[in-house]
């Protein structure tokens, strides 16, 4: 997802979000509005929890470049923001610099990429070593791909 459809969908998500805090607030808050105006502060802090990962850029190499890094022994990561497991393995393996980090939702050709790896649909965080395509790999198991011999 990249462009006008990631910002749509943000936009709803933060909607959503605001809806139901104030939902929340004037139901819970009808006898008692402290009680209010606390529930719907705990639901606005909650979809801000959600929301705000979703708004980090992080590394990124466009795909251009990083799809002929692809090789046994380098690995190029498609990830994109908010989503945890992306996050986990950008923190076991991202200083290593056998690996090139490509954010599906800021670079179309990589989103179309990811695409193409997984019937479809936007998995990420996926691995490409070599010949291999990983999808939502432990960073032991890329390190394993990585440390594998070609031959």
């Amino acid at each position: 997802m990249a462009g006008p459809e990631r910002t749509r969908t943000l936009v709803t998500t933060a909607g959503v979000v605001v809806l139901a805090a104030v939902t929340a607030g004037t139901l819970l808050g009808r006898e008692d509005p402290v009680r209010g105006l606390v529930v719907a502060g705990l639901v606005l802090a909650l979809g801000a929890a959600l929301v705000l990962p979703q708004l980090r850029t992080g590394r990124h190499t466009p795909w251009s470049q990083a799809q002929g890094r692809v090789a046994p022994g380098h690995a190029v990561v498609l990830w994109k923001p908010g989503c945890a497991f992306c996050e986990l393995l950008l923190r076991a393996v991202g200083g290593d610099p056998r690996v090139t980090w490509v954010n599906v939702w800021a670079d179309p050709e990589a989103n179309a990429a990811v695409r193409t790896h997984n019937d479809g649909n936007e998995l990420t965080p996926t691995a490409l070593v070599g010949d291999r395509v990983l999808v939502n790999p432990s960073a032991d198991a890329l390190r394993a791909a990585l440390d594998a011999d070609p031959a």
